[in-house]
């Protein structure tokens, strides 16, 4: 390799998607009729996306179901190849460059079941890093030190079977991080998740994330929260197309200027109550933390007043204010107004 390719590659974008295109081909008519499917004979997967992630990102996509996020995930890691466009990773293409992309890429995905499950963790770990190459001196090294970054070292000689779904995400995380790859793709990493086990995981990667300046993280999820944990910058899909690609700041700045407004009163709050401050107010929720104690809520623009008419409705009504609160409106509520403009 020559002195500027080697310079070009190495000032390249972790993940720079070009015009891509992906129509998947349904089964034959005659299949489709005896699989019972009906609908057109092409889907069009993906619909000219482009996007870029630098170097030390952690970036998020986000979109209904079907809008494209893992056919997207899929062809940057070179498992699909794209109809139309390219896609290079650090420089490299993933059609042409396959072994260079897959050197360069771990991936995580929902509900794995590649596992060996009569494995124990520990065995599971040193067969995929075998399988991927590693130097037999280094790997159990490389699977300590992982293993203790994930809070998985304790529970490594344990059968694969015994694993909680928390512990089978992070073996899988573990695992696509043996080679120490530059660019990890996460596609759902916790929906199968209870709470705790959700953002223990989100704080295990963070911290992994951060280690260095050359880690990058692309994530898809449905958990918005999420979205707005990890992420510096989001591309929102819609019918295989990026409507949006920006910062949670920019975006909340162009489509969602309002707050959410929470206001904790000491009282009782009784049916009647309820039902005069929804008059005054309109839509407005409650939540009871305790027989005199409620929170409520309301969504305001700014300048519109609700807040005061809020506040003086529930001083009338002989309410004592406890506590109050705002925050930005989120992702969902971009989502919404995003979705809302959609033809």
């Amino acid at each position: 390799m020559s002195r500027p390719e080697a310079s070009a590659l190495a000032s390249a974008p972790a993940i720079d998607v070009e015009d891509v295109f992906k129509q998947f081909v349904r089964p034959l008519p005659q299949l489709r009729k005896l699989l019972r499917r009906s609908g057109p004979e092409r889907i069009d997967a993906l619909r000219g996306v482009s996007l870029r992630v630098e170097p030390g990102e952690i970036f998020g996509l986000v979109g209904r179901n079907g809008q494209g996020k893992t056919t997207l995930i899929k062809t940057t890691c070179g498992l699909i190849e794209p109809s139309a466009g390219r896609v290079r990773v650090f420089g490299h293409d993933s059609v042409h460059d396959l072994r260079e992309v897959k050197r360069r890429v771990g991936l995580v995905s929902a509900d794995e079941r590649s596992f060996y499950f009569r494995l124990s963790g520990r065995e599971n770990l040193v067969f995929f890093a075998r399988l991927a190459g590693l130097d037999e001196s280094s790997i159990a090294r490389r699977i300590e030190a992982l293993a203790q970054t994930f809070e998985l070292a304790p529970l490594l000689d344990r059968s694969f079977q015994e694993y909680s779904s928390g512990n089978k995400q992070r073996l899988a995380i573990v695992r696509a991080l043996l080679p120490d790859p530059p660019l990890l793709l996460l596609d759902e990493p916790t929906r199968s998740l209870d709470p705790l086990s959700a953002e223990g995981l989100r704080r295990t990667l963070r911290a992994w994330a951060r280690e260095g300046s050359d880690k990058t993280v692309l994530i898809t999820t449905h958990n918005l929260s999420e979205i707005e944990q990890l992420c510096e910058r989001v591309a929102i899909l819609s019918r295989g197309r990026v409507i949006e690609c920006a910062t949670l700041e920019e975006l909340r700045a162009k489509y969602a200027r309002g707050e959410a407004v929470e206001l904790t009163v000491q009282g009782a709050l009784t049916s009647t109550m309820r039902e005069e401050l929804t008059r005054r107010l309109g839509e407005l929720t409650y939540d009871a933390l305790a027989e005199d104690r409620h929170t409520l809520r309301i969504e305001r623009m700014p300048e519109d007043g609700r807040l005061q008419q809020l506040i003086e409705a529930t001083l009338a009504l002989g309410l004592r204010i406890v506590r109050c609160e705002t925050q930005p409106f989120g992702l969902m509520q971009v989502l919404e107004t995003i979705e809302a403009g959609q033809p």
